[in-house]
């Protein structure tokens, strides 16, 4: 039973994935994520496996299936992790079960501003965080500069004028610990749900408010159902191009360099299509479906976060001294 199990294993493995010993031939990688096809980060998806089939001269080759159809977000991780999957591109909250740290800069206003967590990627600490336990896990991080926003918003059935009056409100999370906690210290209850269920959720009740990039609101059409937009900034993320580590580890390093600086390439240009389409379907959304945006001040979420962070401290749920390490990073 074993023996026939691990056959077939291999088989599969075979079928999905063109043998990669030989330096000249076909490779398919298999790669997934969770957003529409015609949303930004599916455009940038696209646009990073066009450009790498291109600079390969078709040598490696990208089957991309957005909107979840390989799965929900944690089992695409999974088989990502173990090699049933070549790729999956992960926003880095999600990747928090592998690394403490990714749950310290998950939590709501830890770093103040894009500008700073910028220098966060880009210092030696970023190593600590993120490619290292990341590694261990089984990933390879092709890119950090895919920051997903441009900013962080809240899509609500009802007003929102200060931050207490989420008090109570059922939001969506992820299955992600340090949402469910940061939230429900702020007064929210919280309502565990796949990304493409949101829109019915909101739609029937089950949640009335949902967090997300500013540039997935319009192609999720959550306005259409939820017609408050209020911007939050409650922290910054990265999409995070990532690879089967074993699976890159048989690339040709030529290979693995054009990989790299293609994911690179795109991430430069995904930030600014995000800031273009972001504002411009503010607007958009304000008119087709009499959606409204506002900001609100943060500043008391700072301030009742920081209690939330020392506890998080003590439980070793986040890793001692991090947070002011981060902080420190000039």
């Amino acid at each position: 039973m074993i023996g026939s199990l691990v056959r077939a294993v291999a088989v599969a493995s075979v079928l999905g994935v063109t043998a990669l010993s030989s330096a000249g031939a076909q490779i398919v990688l298999k790669g997934g994520h969770i957003s529409p096809k015609d949303s930004v980060e599916g455009i940038a998806i696209d646009r990073f496996a066009d450009l790498v089939k291109q600079r390969t001269n078709g040598q490696i080759q990208m089957q991309i299936f957005p909107s979840e159809q390989l799965g929900k977000s944690v089992s695409q991780i999974d088989s990502t992790a173990i090699g049933n999957q070549d790729m999956f591109f992960a926003g880095s909250p999600e990747m928090e079960r592998f690394s403490p740290g990714l749950r310290l800069l998950g939590l709501n206003w830890v770093v103040p501003s894009v500008e700073a967590f910028r220098k966060v990627t880009k210092d030696p600490v970023w190593n600590e965080i993120l490619h290292e336990p990341l590694g261990k896990a089984g990933f390879t991080v092709l890119a950090s500069n895919w920051e997903r926003g441009p900013y962080r918003v809240m899509v609500t059935t009802k007003p929102v004028k200060s931050l207490d009056d989420l008090k109570g409100m059922k939001l969506r999370i992820a299955p992600i610990d340090s949402w469910r906690r940061q939230w429900t210290a702020l007064g929210m209850q919280v309502v565990v749900l796949a990304w493409n269920d949101v829109y019915l959720g909101l739609s029937q009740g089950t949640v009335e408010a949902v967090t997300a990039p500013l540039a997935l609101v319009g192609p999720m059409k959550f306005t259409e159902v939820a017609k408050h937009i209020t911007r939050t900034d409650e922290f910054w993320q990265v999409l995070l191009p990532m690879v089967n580590r074993d699976r890159f580890a048989k690339l040709t390093p030529a290979q693995q360099k054009i990989m790299r600086d293609a994911a690179e390439e795109v991430g430069t240009w995904f930030v600014a299509e995000q800031e273009r389409v972001g504002a411009a379907d503010i607007e958009r959304l304000k008119k087709e479906h009499g959606a409204t945006y506002s900001v609100i001040d943060v500043k008391p979420g700072v301030e009742r976060m920081k209690p939330v962070i020392k506890q998080m401290e003590a439980e070793n749920f986040i890793p001692a001294g991090l947070y002011d390490k981060v902080l420190a990073i000039k």
